[in-house]
């Protein structure tokens, strides 16, 4: 037996109507495909035969009582704290505070960080790009990017090319070609401002 830890990329869908999902889906399926998708609402036969033949994984959990988005914290001990605190500030200086790549990123490479990433090139097709922090890319976009962070940095979006915000994947009817923008939340919404 193999056990392996992984991080999953997990889109959580309500679904009040069939036809809205649907339109969605298949608009950015290519996306989508990408996610573990947690499903609730109206997921009937349709919904999931759309889904399995797009080879998605997916799980209905209108049945299930699930707390999402809220983390359980456990109380630390005062001691544990400050050795931690020492740790870290020991290892501080070995850590790179942002990962810069003065290269386009090739198709069929897989970029995961945790830490801003600066990408002077594009991303090409079939290149995937996965930041927990803000992302710059100087280059336009025709692979997948994936942003958690409080900023993203673009100069466009190829026909090819999928942003996903902060969880929502955006409109690339919003993002002009070979013009910097930056693109924040405010309000629960995404802004695109010329730079």
């Amino acid at each position: 037996m193999k056990v392996k830890q992984k991080n999953l990329r997990v889109f959580h869908i309500v679904i009040e109507d069939k036809a809205t999902f649907i339109e969605y889906f298949n608009k950015n399926s290519v996306i989508l495909k990408e996610f573990f998708l947690l499903l609730e609402g109206c997921v009937d036969a349709q919904i999931a035969q759309l889904l399995d033949a797009h080879g998605v994984c997916y799980k209905d959990i209108s049945n299930y009582n699930l707390r999402l988005g809220n983390v359980k914290q456990e109380q630390v001990p005062q001691d544990a704290v400050k050795t931690e605190q020492i740790d870290l500030f020991s290892q501080k200086s070995e850590q790179k505070s942002m990962a810069i790549y003065h290269r386009p990123i090739r198709s069929g490479e897989e970029i995961y960080e945790e830490i801003p990433v600066v990408v002077f090139g594009r991303i090409n097709s079939g290149a995937k790009l996965f930041c927990t922090q803000s992302v710059s890319i100087y280059g336009q976009v025709d692979g997948l990017v994936q942003c958690d962070g409080e900023f993203l940095v673009l100069m466009g979006v190829g026909e090819k090319g999928h942003v996903v915000f902060n969880g929502e994947i955006l409109d690339k009817t919003n993002i002009k070609s070979n013009q910097l923008q930056k693109i924040s939340r405010k309000d629960g919404k995404n802004l695109v401002r010329e730079m």
